[in-house]
């Protein structure tokens, strides 16, 4: 047996899986490094997001493998040999399996290159996801498997592997739902969370299952298909009966602040601490800007790290900052300007009236870009008046205005915005 899965792996369909599947990583990779970039959690929660792409191909290979046979009209032949009929059914599962997964990890193994260069939080259990993201792939190889053995036409894997991406794609609106861990695919909200190992164990379970029971199909084995079916329903109950995907707690120890000892404070949550020396440039002399100006925020904080149901508009001395998708692969900061503009949340008006609808005078929205423009020190352009009238005050009168427009966003007070926007 292990000379025929050494056959297949450098003459079967095996070769051609790794090349695409290490071909498909690299450019999913390189397509949204910010997903993954400097983090363990981030590179791993990506190849299950990627998983979308990567289960379709490995899908259409497996089909491609089990229908080599009637390709070639050897199956007869084959089926006359005294080995049981299920050895080279697994052998040929298991070269597609090896090849596609290896080439897949050599593409990620770069990109933990780069994370372990920057990383600053290694924990979370991300090793568990990875392990059930690879079970993933050999379970959409042996739905190809069964496929190639249904179907005796040369068109079963390409059109086995575009329905699997429609399908996983529908199966994404399901994301919220317990249901949503059947599927192999996830979405990018466990960066911060931790999956319970009860669910994992789960995971793997029913793709074990699922496994054996789509192989023991394809070779005809009806004892071990019923009892891998068995197995996949018992497991499939407490799946969808369990916690939802967006009802994870969060990993405390991946949410716990790093701060700044010195100069305004900017604290960063330890999966993101990697970002700190960026974040600081950026961030430090908006915050020493506003510096003991009455009503303005006395520091900078993840947003990865607030607490849960606290409004991002809280009048708390907080400005909140979001770093998600805010990395390179290099792991700098990707968007200083978008990192800036979280800044806006200092100088938005919240006036809501009774019924809870927003119903803001627009004069009152340009007195927010005046006081945000001059918040961030931004460039004035010819025909900005009213930020060269302001700019053009005393320093101290600058503070006195902004803190003046403080009082009176918090107070809602539309009169006085309107009179702070017209003369300042």
């Amino acid at each position: 047996m292990r000379r025929a899965l050494r056959v297949e792996l450098r003459r079967g369909t095996a070769p051609l899986a790794a090349v695409a599947m290490l071909g498909a990583g690299v450019w999913m990779l390189a397509v949204h490094p910010d997903d993954w970039a400097g983090r363990w959690a981030g590179l791993v929660n990506y190849l299950r997001v990627s998983l979308l792409i990567l289960c379709a191909l490995m899908i259409a290979a497996g089909a491609w493998q089990s229908g080599r046979e009637r390709r070639r009209d050897i199956d007869e032949l084959i089926a006359s040999t005294p080995r049981p009929g299920w050895q080279p059914l697994a052998v040929s599962w298991l070269a597609v399996t090896v090849a596609g997964v290896a080439g897949l990890l050599v593409a990620f193994a770069g990109a933990a290159v780069l994370v372990a260069r920057v990383a600053t939080y290694a924990g979370g259990g991300w090793w568990w996801t990875l392990a059930v993201g690879v079970l993933a792939l050999a379970a959409a190889v042996a739905v190809g498997v069964l496929v190639g053995r249904l179907v005796p036409l040369r068109v079963a894997a390409p059109i086995a592997g575009l329905a699997t991406y429609l399908g996983l794609a529908i199966v994404t609106y399901w994301d919220g739902t317990s249901a949503a861990w059947l599927s192999p695919v996830y979405g990018g909200w466990a960066v911060y969370s931790l999956v319970p190992g009860r669910v994992t164990a789960l995971q793997a379970a029913w793709l074990v299952a699922l496994t054996v029971l789509l192989l023991a199909a394809a070779a005809r084995q009806r004892r071990a298909a019923l009892l891998a079916g068995g197995l996949a329903i018992a497991v499939t109950v407490p799946i969808i009966t369990g916690p939802g995907t967006y009802r994870l707690p969060a990993d405390p120890a991946a949410v716990e602040l790093v701060c700044t000892s010195s100069g305004p404070q900017v604290c960063l949550s330890r999966i993101n601490a990697f970002l700190i020396d960026d974040v600081i440039e950026v961030v430090q002399p908006i915050l020493a800007r506003l510096d003991g100006i009455p009503g303005a925020p006395r520091r900078a904080a993840d947003q990865a790290a607030q607490p849960a149901g606290q409004p991002i508009d809280r009048d708390d001395g907080t400005v909140w900052l979001n770093l998600d998708y805010q990395s390179t692969a290099l792991g700098g900061l990707a968007s200083r300007k978008n990192l800036r503009a979280d800044f806006r949340q200092v100088t938005r008006a919240r006036c809501e009236d009774p019924s809870g609808v927003r119903e803001i005078d627009q004069r009152v929205y340009r007195t927010d870009t005046l006081a945000t423009d001059w918040m961030l020190d931004g460039a004035a352009t010819p025909d900005d008046l009213p930020l060269a009238r302001l700019r053009a005050l005393p320093e101290a009168g600058q503070r006195s205005w902004f803190a003046a427009y403080l009082d009176a966003a918090h107070r809602c007070d539309i009169p006085a915005l309107i009179r702070l926007g017209e003369q300042p």
